[in-house]
C-alpha cells in the first residue's frame, strides 16, 4: 500500500482526499503529494511512543484525516492495526466496552488509538494518543516511504459477526495489492477521475473498496461519514453530480434508503441532478432488493442515471474484499433460482480465484444447482488471525457458508447456510421472505427477520400503526402476499409484530440471526402479537 502513497507524490496538486462533514460545505483537503510527508511524520510520532514492527494496536477506525494518517503511519512502521468499529452514541456503552476488551484480550493488543469517540470509554489497554494537529517532520528529513514485502501483515480486519463473535482476518500486503488490482481493473477508474464514499472505514467495503482503492489509483476521493449520508441522502446524490464523481461502492441498504428519502421528488427536481457521468456503482454486502433497485432506477432516470451503472458484486473479508462482480457498463442480469425466486447475477468470479459449489451430500454441483460456495487461490487469507488451522480444507478450498448457483458461468448468491429455509424439499432463504414482506406498505423497511424454527416459518416485523390496530387483517395480508410472491404458506399465528429496536445487528448492519432466534426461543422479544414460541403449529407448505 505504501508504494502507492509514495507514487502519488507525483500527482497534480489539486488531486487528493476531500473530507466532508456536510455535502454542501467546503471539504477538508489533503493533496496526495503531501501524503508521504504526513505518513512519515505520524510514523515518527508513534515510534517515539514505543510502537515497533509487530506492535498490535487496537484501532477504532473513525473517518478523519488524523485517523487515516495514523493507519498509514502504523503501516509504515510495520505495526499491526486491529481495525474495529468506533463508539457511536446509539451503541450501549457497556456492550461496546465489553467488545473492545474482548478484542484486546483475544488478539493481544498492546494499546488502543485514543480517537475522540473513546473519550467516555474505559479503555482495556494503554491509550496511544493521536498526533497533534499540524505535525511535521524535522526540516530536511527524507520522507520516502518503504515498500513492504508481500508477506508482511498490513492490518487485521474483522468478519461481520452475523453468526458469531467477529473473527480476525490478517490482510497481508501482497493480498491487499492483488485485491486492489481486481477492484480497479473491474471498474476501470482512472487517476483523473473521482470516486465518492461514506461507508465506515472499519468495514472491508469502506476501507478497501471505498478508500484504499482510490489511493492505489491516485484518483480523487470524496469521503464522508455514514451519518452524513443518513442525514442527507438526496444531498449525496446531488453532491456526486456536482463533483463529477464517476463511481462509488454501497450496500443494498443505500438504494432502499435513497428510494425512501427521494421518492416524492418531482421529475423536474430530479432533472436538476446531473448523474450522467456515473458509470460504476459497486452494489454488495447484502441481498439486493430487485423491486426497489428497479424503482430507484426509474425514479432517477431524469437525473441521467443509466440502468447499467450498478455492478452487483460478491465479496468477503477473508479475501480482503472482492470475489466477483458484474463488469462495468453491463446490464443487471436476473434469472430464476432453482426454487423459482428471482436471483441477481454478481458476475463471473475474478480469474485469480478457483470457485466451486458443493451440494449437501458433498458432491460438486452442476450448473443451476444450489450449493455452498467454496474458494481457493486469489487473495484468500491462509487462516484467521492467531489461529493455526488453515481456512482451506485438505484440498485448499475455503467453505464460505454462502449458498448460490452458477448460470452460464456467472455466480448467483441466494443466501447463507444458516438462513436456509426448507419447505417440501425446496430451499428458500430468509432474505426471500423478508424482502417480500417489506413490499407491503405497512411493514417498516429493513425491520423484518424471518427464520425457520421447529418446522415453522416465523416472521418478526416492525409495522406501522394501521397494522397494529388491525392485527388479524394485516397478518392475513402478509400470509397472502407470501403465497403470491414466494409460493409458500406461512401460518398467521407465526407472524409477530415487534416493538422497535429489538432485532440485533452487526456493526455493518446485518441481522444477527442466531441471536434473534435465541431471543425468540427464550421469550426475550417483546411485541404486540408474541405468544409462546413453544406452541405446536402446522409446518409451512408450498402452494
Amino acid at each position: 500500500m505504501l508504494e502507492y502513497i509514495q507514487r502519488n507524490q507525483e500527482c497534480p496538486p489539486e488531486r487528493g482526499l476531500r473530507l466532508y462533514e456536510k455535502f454542501v460545505d467546503a471539504p477538508e483537503f489533503v493533496a496526495y503529494r503531501d501524503f508521504p510527508e504526513q505518513v512519515a511524520a505520524y510514523a515518527d510520532y508513534f515510534r517515539d511512543r514505543g510502537i515497533e514492527p509487530g506492535t498490535r494496536v487496537l484501532f477504532p477506525f473513525e473517518t478523519s484525516s488524523a485517523v487515516i494518517f495514523s493507519f498509514l503511519g502504523l503501516m509504515e512502521i510495520g505495526a499491526v492495526p486491529l481495525s474495529v468499529k468506533p463508539f457511536v452514541l446509539n451503541t450501549p456503552r457497556d456492550a461496546y466496552q465489553e467488545f473492545l476488551g474482548r478484542v484486546a484480550q483475544d488478539f493481544d493488543a498492546s494499546c488502543v488509538l485514543q480517537v475522540p469517540s473513546l473519550a467516555t470509554i474505559d479503555l482495556p489497554v494503554a491509550a496511544l494518543p493521536l498526533p497533534p494537529a499540524g505535525i511535521r517532520r524535522a526540516e530536511g528529513t527524507d520522507a520516502r516511504l518503504r515498500t513492504p514485502g508481500d508477506d508482511e501483515l498490513a492490518f487485521v480486519q474483522f468478519s461481520s459477526g452475523s453468526t458469531s463473535f467477529p473473527k480476525g482476518i490478517p490482510v497481508r500486503q501482497g493480498q491487499l495489492r492483488a485485491n486492489l488490482a481486481m477492484i480497479t481493473r473491474t471498474d476501470g477508474r482512472k487517476p483523473e477521475e473521482r470516486v465518492s464514499s461514506w461507508l465506515p472505514l472499519y468495514h472491508d467495503m469502506g476501507l478497501v473498496g471505498g478508500m484504499l482503492s482510490c489511493f492505489a489509483v491516485g484518483c480523487d476521493l470524496l469521503l464522508a461519514e455514514p451519518v452524513t449520508f443518513l442525514f442527507d441522502a438526496r444531498g449525496w446524490w446531488e453532491h456526486m453530480g456536482q463533483e463529477r464523481a464517476i463511481g462509488t461502492v454501497i450496500p443494498n441498504f443505500a438504494v432502499d434508503y435513497s428510494l425512501k428519502m427521494m421518492q416524492d421528488l418531482d421529475p423536474e427536481e430530479l432533472a436538476e441532478i446531473d448523474l450522467s457521468r456515473m458509470r460504476s456503482i459497486y452494489l454488495g454486502s447484502e441481498p439486493i432488493n430487485l423491486p426497489n433497485l428497479n424503482a430507484f432506477l426509474d425514479l432517477m432516470a431524469p437525473a441521467g442515471l443509466r440502468r447499467d451503472v450498478f455492478m452487483p458484486c460478491y465479496g468477503m473479508a477473508e479475501v480482503v474484499l472482492l470475489v466477483a462482480s458484474r463488469p462495468v457498463g453491463s446490464d443487471i442480469r436476473v434469472v430464476p433460482s432453482p426454487s423459482g425466486v428471482p436471483s441477481i447475477s454478481v458476475g463471473r468470479p475474478m480469474p485469480e480465484f478457483t470457485v466451486r459449489l458443493r451440494a449437501e451430500d458433498g458432491r460438486e454441483c452442476a450448473e443451476n444447482e444450489l450449493g455452498e460456495i467454496e474458494l481457493a487461490g486469489g487473495s484468500l487469507a491462509a487462516c484467521y488471525f492467531d489461529q493455526p488451522r488453515p481456512l482451506g480444507g485438505d484440498d485448499g478450498f475455503y467453505a464460505t457458508g454462502d449458498i448460490g448457483f452458477v448460470d452460464d458461468g456467472e455466480l448467483f448468491i441466494t443466501g447463507r447456510i444458516s438462513d436456509r429455509i426448507k419447505v417440501n424439499g425446496q430451499s428458500f432463504f430468509a432474505a426471500d421472505f423478508e424482502q417480500a414482506v417489506e413490499q407491503l406498505s405497512f411493514v417498516r423497511e429493513g425491520r423484518t427477520a424471518v427464520a425457520q424454527i421447529g418446522g415453522q416459518i416465523v416472521v418478526l416485523a416492525e409495522v406501522d400503526r394501521p397494522a397494529r390496530e388491525d392485527v388479524e387483517g394485516s397478518r392475513a395480508q402478509i400470509v397472502e402476499h407470501l403465497i403470491q410472491t414466494i409460493g409458500v404458506t406461512v401460518q398467521a399465528a407465526d407472524v409477530h409484530y415487534l416493538r422497535p429496536g429489538q432485532l440485533p445487528r452487526t456493526s455493518s448492519g446485518k441481522l444477527q440471526r442466531r441471536a434473534i432466534v435465541a431471543a425468540y426461543e427464550q421469550g426475550q422479544l417483546e411485541g404486540l402479537t408474541l405468544g409462546s414460541p413453544a406452541r405446536a403449529g402446522e409446518e409451512a407448505t408450498t402452494r
